[in-house]
């Protein structure tokens, strides 16, 4: 077997507010923790559990209502900053405010502290998977809810068990078809870029670096966990074992 290639990025699965910044966020704790109930990713670091063709995963420590690393920094670039929702998020899903005065030098400082970190970490980890001429994929791992969350852009209430995120330069078709399959195989509905689309690649290597690959894998949180209370389902660990092989199958693809 060639040596693992593959790169597991977990951006949404923590909970953690840490004090100091917990203190710039209006809402109460029992408001706050009906948000990230809904935007926490939950379970995906376990979820995704590791397999022989991982080489690394950087897993973002704090919640997103912290920072959310998966959008551009600069607002002007985010389309989801048109609801509040850019890098430093001003609104909760349902639009009340999650920062009441968010400045340009807090904002700035969240930025340097956890954004930038971040992806130089995932930089980092992809330079040393190509150093040596092969390829890496990237695997952006999430979850999502049942339901539509109303700052979502698709309201489709129709959503698949598996969510197949692509980039149109990054991620070749055959990987995306071979992931549909395995998915489709376990008995998943599956959809391309519905309701989510993307993958995340650094900016350094974006649209310059074709040993570069990315795609991201979705699954709908109804699989594996009880929404309303946040605690896992019986059936955790069957849903981790076809998640497992939907990443093998990403591991097997060519370098």
């Amino acid at each position: 077997m060639p040596p693992p290639n593959l790169l597991l990025h977990i951006p949404h699965s923590s909970r953690l507010i840490p004090p100091e910044e917990r203190a710039q966020l209006a809402p109460d704790d029992r408001t706050l923790a009906s948000e990230l109930l809904r935007m926490t990713d939950a379970f995906t670091d376990e979820l995704f559990a590791p397999t022989p063709f991982e080489a690394a995963r950087v897993v973002f420590p704090v919640s997103r209502l912290v920072c959310d690393v998966e959008r551009f920094p600069e607002d002007a670039d985010e389309p989801m900053a048109t609801r509040g929702m850019g890098a430093v998020y001003v609104k909760t899903t349902d639009g009340r405010p999650l920062r009441e005065h968010l400045t340009a030098a807090e904002r700035a400082r969240l930025i340097e502290t956890w954004y930038r970190p971040h992806h130089q970490k995932v930089t980092d980890s992809v330079a040393q998977l190509i150093v040596d001429g092969r390829g890496c994929i990237i695997v952006d791992c999430h979850s999502f809810s049942s339901r539509p969350l109303p700052h979502e852009p698709d309201q489709d209430p129709a959503r698949p068990g598996i969510c197949i995120g692509t980039d149109d330069w990054h991620t070749p078709a055959r990987l995306r078809d071979e992931l549909v399959a395995v998915a489709s195989a376990a008995g998943f509905s599956v959809l391309v870029d519905r309701p989510f689309a993307g993958a995340l690649i650094p900016a350094t290597h974006y649209r310059r670096e074709p040993r570069v690959r990315a795609v991201m894998i979705e699954v709908n949180r109804r699989l594996y966990m009880n929404e309303e209370t946040g605690e896992k389902l019986p059936c955790f660990a069957e849903i981790r074992q076809a998640v497992s092989a939907m990443v093998a199958a990403a591991g097997h693809y060519p370098q």
